[in-house]
């Protein structure tokens, strides 16, 4: 009985250590790991309505993820309740959550591809059919005029200056299309801009755009298609924000949201 006792409280401290790394991290400690692949989703944007895709759920589940996860290698792999559990907390964003057999983001989600692609469409489903998201991915303009850019990228400087990282933004593309990233980092530049960005398209990169005084549209190195940026789903940094003051108490406070503003895409 000592022994199991002993065992226990060894393994609640070691959780509670895991956890602080959780509860003392601030974005810019978020956007280091972010850099490394390991936390990165191991596949590309699939699935989804009509073959057309997931990006908008997968950047917000990588972006869950990096808040919310902890690891223990050292424990047998989840079984299929404690994967359900796992996988909609993280789409809910409503707790930590432990992955246990896995220490990191990037091998726990190629051996569960099949399970995480089917939560990010019924993710895609819930918030186009109910909440009525698809709208927004029609609604937008791919291109600006040249002060009207202008004053965009300014404005998505402001909320990135006031957003926890990483912060995310739907590309609006000609015609029906649109495609999101998450911003990792955006800095002023001489008559303008430049942003490194998680791609869905292309989850272990990081990929990078510059915007200049008089562009009227962005372009991602190496695409050919251009595209107008429009932030959104600031409130999942609510939930995330509510979910680690669950587990951290006031050691969560380093998430700063008092001058968050909501996006143009929320629910």
């Amino acid at each position: 009985m000592n022994k199991l006792l002993t065992l226990g409280f060894l393994l609640i401290l070691s959780q509670n250590l895991k956890a602080s790394d959780i509860c003392s991290r601030s974005s810019q400690d978020l956007r280091i790991f972010l850099d490394q692949t390991h936390s990165r989703i191991s596949f590309k944007n699939d699935g989804g309505l009509f073959n057309q895709g997931v990006c908008w759920w997968h950047n917000r589940m990588q972006r869950s993820s990096a808040y919310l996860v902890s690891y223990r290698p050292q424990l047998p792999p989840p079984t299929r309740p404690e994967l359900l559990k796992i996988l909609l907390s993280l789409r809910n964003m409503d707790s930590v959550v432990v992955i246990p057999g896995y220490e990191d983001f990037l091998t726990f989600s190629h051996d569960y591809k099949k399970e995480i692609q089917e939560v990010l469409d019924g993710w895609q489903k819930f918030d186009g059919f109910f909440n009525f998201q698809w709208i927004r991915g029609i609604s937008g303009q791919s291109a600006l005029p040249a002060g009207d850019m202008l004053a965009r990228m300014r404005d998505v400087y402001t909320f990135y200056k006031y957003t926890p990282a990483p912060m995310w933004i739907m590309a609006q593309i000609k015609g029906l299309t649109s495609h999101s990233f998450l911003v990792l980092r955006m800095q002023e530049i001489a008559n303008g801009y430049e942003m490194e960005l998680i791609d869905s398209n292309h989850p272990q990169d990081t990929r990078k755009l510059a915007y200049y005084e008089g562009d009227t549209f962005l372009r991602v190195e190496g695409e050919d298609y251009t595209f107008v940026p429009y932030v959104g789903f600031q409130n999942d940094y609510k939930k995330i924000a509510k979910a680690l003051q669950l587990r951290c108490g006031e050691k969560s406070l380093q998430l700063d949201l008092s001058n968050l503003q909501e996006g143009q895409i929320e629910l």
